[in-house]
């Protein structure tokens, strides 16, 4: 029996199939073989590198939100997408589709509903992006995890799973995240992230105000690769006694669950996949949404405000110290810090990655727990 899992173009798309992946093989075993489709894009390759299912790239790119001028070759980019996944589809047909959303998801999902192959879609956003609201309908099941997203579906089965986490998100380490970085427990530590890609404004928000936030705390910077080369040449020229409290990665793969819960407070985009890692080591965030696409992170920011599980900057409060002046008077306040911290733990679904994983295998036909 085959399972086809589709998740590409960023790690927010990429970390949860895999974790999807990971269940559906230890609940099937050797009666089912994995076959994930991805974007053709090196974080693709790399991120999907150690994983042990086959791997089919598509070429797809986003249509939304491009310049006019891009869309009759990204038009030309789904239709060979189409045909690619149609002709494989007719050699070895799946039993079953998982997808995670986003454009990769589009063409898979599309040949899917014409050949009748059931199929999930699931979301972690409490907005649905443009690829999850049009291709949901298509599907069996959709599941969610924010209970504002049910009524943004139409004509399909839902259910409220949560989102998946990668495996090493089940245990993580707070004292091994700090030992990693040769930080005391004792000290405050602040872990600002863009997602894979970083982002931009919130890099140059913590480099305009580095200095006066360093002497309070210890900065674990993930940039992003984009401006990492102009921040290490910023780091490098930081006095000693601030450039040993500065911690600055382009990326973080392996271990990145032990820094999370490490954290004292974490600065992070609103994207599904980084609000559900957050609650699941239950460490208070400040979310800043990005405001692109159709506002799905600013809705997932909203929603966790909300429920007290975060507390949400916007972009334009950012400039004129406005990053750091929230994250000293955060750090200042360990009561609330940990009220966050537990609302946000709260909302974790540490099972969802094998509740999806179980509906697949129901839909390819396969006896997956009931419970799951």
């Amino acid at each position: 029996m085959r399972l086809v899992l589709v998740g590409g173009g960023t790690a927010g798309h990429i970390f949860p199939t895999i974790a999807v992946a990971e269940q559906a093989a230890k609940m099937a075993g050797s009666t089912v073989s994995l076959t994930a489709v991805c974007g053709s894009r090196d974080l693709d390759r790399l991120l999907y590198r150690d994983v042990d299912l086959e791997v089919l790239p598509l070429s797809v790119r986003g249509l939304v939100g491009v310049d006019w001028w891009r869309l009759p070759w990204r038009a030309w980019l789904l239709i060979q997408s189409l045909c690619s996944i149609w002709r494989d589809f007719s050699r070895r047909p799946p039993a079953a589709v998982i997808a995670s959303g986003g454009y990769v998801s589009v063409p898979v999902l599309l040949v899917s509903w014409m050949r009748r192959i059931p199929s999930v879609i699931f979301s972690g956003d409490a907005a649905l992006g443009w690829a999850t609201r049009v291709m949901a309908p298509l599907a069996s099941v959709a599941t969610i995890a924010f209970e504002e997203a049910r009524t943004q579906i139409w004509r399909t089965r839902v259910e409220r799973t949560g989102y998946p986490v990668r495996s090493s998100f089940a245990a993580p380490d707070a004292a091994t995240g700090r030992a990693e970085i040769g930080v005391s427990r004792h000290e405050p530590l602040i872990v600002v992230m863009g997602g894979s890609q970083g982002a931009h404004v919130i890099n140059m928000a913590l480099r305009a105000d580095l200095t006066r936030l360093l002497p309070k705390a210890h900065v674990v910077h993930v940039s992003g690769p984009r401006d990492y080369r102009s921040l290490t040449a910023d780091r490098d020229r930081l006095p000693g006694s601030l450039r040993q409290r500065y911690h600055l990665h382009a990326f973080i793969q392996h271990g990145f669950a032990d820094m999370l819960a490490a954290a004292d407070v974490v600065v992070s985009r609103a994207g599904a996949t980084s609000v559900a890692e957050l609650s699941a080591v239950g460490t208070a965030a400040m979310l800043i949404p990005g405001t692109f696409g159709a506002g799905h992170q600013i809705a997932t920011a909203r929603a966790m405000s909300a429920a007290g599980a975060a507390l949400m900057l916007p972009e334009a409060e950012l400039s004129s110290g406005g990053l750091v002046n929230a994250l000293l008077n955060l750090l200042d306040d360990q009561e609330r810090l940990r009220s966050i911290g537990a609302a946000s733990l709260s909302r974790g679904r540490p099972d969802a990655a094998a509740r999806i994983a179980a509906i697949g295998l129901r839909l390819a036909g396969h006896p997956a727990p009931a419970d799951a």
